[in-house]
């Protein structure tokens, strides 16, 4: 593990940290619009909505750090 790999990750770690919250108010945006309108398909979307946190959050928390390990790692040397 070398020291740019480990700034790889954090920088990735705040990256991915960043875009889980953007995308969990995309969603909220999308849940609350489509109960205003009255769509039946906010149902659906509501009772979907905890594995869809759950899954953005995964990948954003792993796979951001990820990337940027090895992104880091390759810029490096």
């Amino acid at each position: 593990m070398t020291l740019a790999g480990a700034i790889g990750a954090a920088v990735g770690m705040y990256l991915g940290w960043l875009d889980c919250k953007i995308l969990w108010g995309v969603l909220q945006a999308a849940i609350t619009k489509r109960k205003q309108s009255g769509a039946e398909s906010a149902v659906t979307l509501e009772r979907a909505e905890p594995l869809l946190r759950k899954l953005i959050f995964v990948i954003t928390m792993i796979g951001f750090p990820i990337i940027g390990f090895f992104a880091g790692q390759k810029i490096a040397g």
